[in-house]
């Protein structure tokens, strides 16, 4: 029965088949959103500092010449800077991965730009990948609804497969786009002309 056991065999046996989805556009949008967020956390903890350095309290007025100051103040009438301070050390901690896999906004730019290194299958692959999902004896169209739709955009893919990375331009064109043409036009041939049927007519 087709299922996501059987495809997982497939790509654990043919490399060239490990082709998934980038999530650009989500990746850059969390990305955008964190630094959002961070940016105003950082708007608010200056404001914090700006009126704690101008209070005429001596106690608030030295939390921003001393960390221990600033930590000791935690529980008291002048917590608000090192609340402040500590939420946005959260945040910065907490995006996204369960701990201890901790992801941090520049964590997480390092490793949107190692996606992005990632090379795109070649047409081939990707179409031989395709057709195996639709195939009655591959996957035989088990992907349903907004599943079935994983790999129909074609531009926001990538291959995991070594073979691909290492592919040199030439060797790229001959075997995405005229091996392909020729297998393509040889199917056409046969169709058309058949030595069977030749033989047959004379």
């Amino acid at each position: 029965m087709a299922s996501y056991n059987r495809l997982a065999a497939l790509i654990g046996k043919y490399q060239e088949l490990a082709i998934f989805r980038r999530f650009q556009t989500l990746n850059v949008k969390t990305l955008l959103y964190m630094q959002a967020e961070l940016l105003h956390l950082e708007s608010e903890l200056k404001s914090i500092e700006l009126d704690d350095e101008s209070s005429k309290d001596i106690h608030r007025a030295s939390l921003h010449t001393s960390v221990f100051n600033l930590k000791e103040s935690s529980g008291s009438d002048h917590q608000l800077q090192w609340n402040k301070a500590m939420e946005i050390r959260d945040k910065l901690e907490r995006y996204t991965l369960p701990r201890p896999f901790i992801m941090t906004i520049d964590k997480a730019l390092v490793l949107f730009s190692q996606v992005q290194a990632l090379p795109a299958p070649s047409i081939r692959d990707l179409r031989t990948f395709q057709e195996w999902l639709d195939r009655p004896d591959g996957g035989d169209f088990f992907l349903r609804g907004r599943e079935a739709e994983m790999w129909e955009d074609e531009g926001d893919v990538l291959t995991l497969s070594r073979h691909q990375a290492n592919k040199d331009t030439v060797t790229g064109f001959v075997n995405d786009v005229v091996v392909p043409w020729y297998h393509d036009l040889r199917c056409r041939w046969d169709k058309v002309w058949r030595p069977s049927d030749f033989t047959a007519a004379s």
